[in-house]
């Protein structure tokens, strides 16, 4: 339906015998499917360059690679899509656990006078 038409939305689905909310819901499904499409394709470019950064730089994490997309390449990105993008196709960077190390035994130090050790 045009944005001024000579007949009004309610006068048309009253001669079709058509409830109004019929005629939105099949407008907003068109809209919604061509949406979809948009978003999967700009999501296909962002894993790709997500894809070229973690080749690159594979000790980054999300909060860096979302830096480098935000503020370099100048994308509009929140940084948990970032992490949730990351974490899918398992490009989390791993994180070094540092243990503790073992303690040497020692002779157990005995204080001579009071306030010493």
């Amino acid at each position: 339906m045009e944005r001024h038409p000579a007949v009004s939305e309610r006068r048309l689905c009253g001669l079709l015998a058509l409830n109004r909310s019929t005629v939105w819901r099949q407008k907003k499904g068109v809209s919604r499917r061509v949406v979809n499409l948009e978003k999967e394709c700009e999501k296909r470019e962002l894993v790709e360059r997500m894809q070229e950064l973690v080749k690159e730089y594979p000790t980054w994490g999300y909060r860096r690679i979302w830096a480098w997309l935000r503020f370099r390449d100048l994308l509009c990105i929140n940084k948990k899509r970032v992490e949730r993008l990351m974490c899918e196709n398992g490009w989390q960077a791993r994180c070094i656990v540092n243990t503790p190390r073992p303690r040497v035994a020692q002779s157990i130090s005995q204080a001579s006078q009071p306030d010493e050790r």
